[in-house]
């Protein structure tokens, strides 16, 4: 405000001219979020990546998610015996990661699996 508000339409002048800066500045804040939304993508890759080794996949199927706990700890138990470090950090790893890999693929898998295919009778078969 560069000057004093004498009459109502001085008033009206400045509020128009604070709703017109507020809404530049609204502009620019959002302008300012998406450019840092920007910046920071390949930190927030490498964050997910991150979690992927530290955190499992809860939406697995309990019966796979075990099948493959047991197999990473008897691969683990009979090739990585020896070093103390690799028993206790490897498999714990290797499952999380498993988990994730096993959440992303298993849909896709189990649906080639029972592909239903249709016979010239009109009965369908699995394959």
């Amino acid at each position: 405000m560069n000057s004093t508000i004498r009459s109502y339409s001085d008033l009206l002048a400045e509020q128009e001219r604070l709703r017109s800066q507020l809404k530049v500045q609204k502009e620019q804040i959002r302008e300012d979020v998406i450019e840092i939304k920007e910046e920071f993508k390949p930190v927030m890759g490498l964050v997910r990546l991150l979690s992927k080794f530290t955190s499992r996949e809860t939406r697995n199927e309990a019966l796979v998610t075990t099948g493959s706990s047991l197999a990473i700890d008897l691969i683990v138990k009979k090739f990585l015996s020896g070093n103390l470090l690799t028993r206790l950090f490897l498999p714990s790893m290797l499952k999380n990661v498993s988990s994730h890999v096993i959440y992303n693929n298993l849909g896709p898998f189990l649906g080639k699996l029972f592909k239903r295919k249709a016979t010239p009778n009109g009965v369908a078969t699995t394959e």
